[in-house]
């Protein structure tokens, strides 16, 4: 009973924000400036009879994981050997500070001019998600009970128990952290890259930035969707692969 009480709650918050964008999108009364759920679901149903339509998502998708895949080991890798080393926190700290700072739209700008286009979404996915990764490592490492550490040292634990019975239960919820908020901004991040990066027409954000060109509204609101559509099926994969996790640890 709770289950399906659940349910049509969140079918019924969903209908509402369905029917006050219908309700904006007649009052705008411009299919250039808003169209309405059913023009933009109509398109999508359109767009997804083309082989087009999967190829982009396909480079996007790919280009996604491998940014957010490589922030979640390198911030990792960074916040270890920032804890280790006061030279290295020292050096590569106020970087990881400076990185956090930038707008995505200037990295952007700037990997454009250097990287094949293509490349672009992935540095910027990397970019995006690397100070999250790493800040939330390096509290989960500063977290970590001191009193445990010095039971280790009396008793001479090895370095390797220590990690495998000390740290990684004290830093993983922090990891996971990152990992969930991280994959957001990975997507947030990898798809205005495509966008601003204009050679790279393969992706969605190349897509996207066709639509915007020829004033095709219902696409890019139907591409719009197919970006949180695909954003709730990832974090939804990567939670259950979180929640193993857990269980295994």
């Amino acid at each position: 009973m709770k289950i399906f009480t659940s349910f049509a709650k969140k079918v019924g918050i969903l209908a509402f924000w369905l029917a006050v964008w219908a309700l904006l999108a007649h009052a705008v009364s411009n299919v250039f400036i808003l169209v309405g759920p059913a023009e933009t679901f109509g398109r999508l149903f359109e767009l997804t009879q083309t082989l087009d339509f999967w190829a982009s998502i396909q480079f996007s998708i790919v280009r996604v994981i491998i940014g957010f895949l490589l922030s979640m080991l390198g911030g990792v890798l960074l916040a270890v050997l920032c804890s280790a080393s006061r030279i290295a926190n020292e050096l590569i700290s106020p970087a990881i500070n400076v990185i956090k700072s930038v707008p995505v739209a200037s990295f952007a700008l700037l990997l454009v001019i250097s990287l094949n286009p293509s490349h672009v979404s992935v540095v910027i996915a990397f970019i995006t998600v690397l100070p999250i990764v790493f800040f939330n490592t390096q509290k989960g490492i500063q977290n970590t009970d001191k009193k445990l550490l010095e039971m280790a040292q009396v008793f001479r634990v090895n370095f390797w128990r220590k990690i495998r019975h000390i740290y990684v239960p004290s830093v993983s919820p922090f990891v996971i952290s990152a990992a969930e908020s991280g994959l957001g901004f990975a997507w947030k991040a990898a798809i205005t890259g495509e966008v601003i990066s204009l050679a790279a027409r393969d992706g969605i954000g190349g897509s996207m930035q066709t639509a915007r060109s020829w004033l095709m509204t219902a696409d890019l609101w139907a591409w719009t969707i197919t970006i949180i559509i695909l954003s709730f099926l990832m974090e939804k994969l990567i939670f259950q692969a979180l929640r193993r996790l857990k269980k295994w640890q």
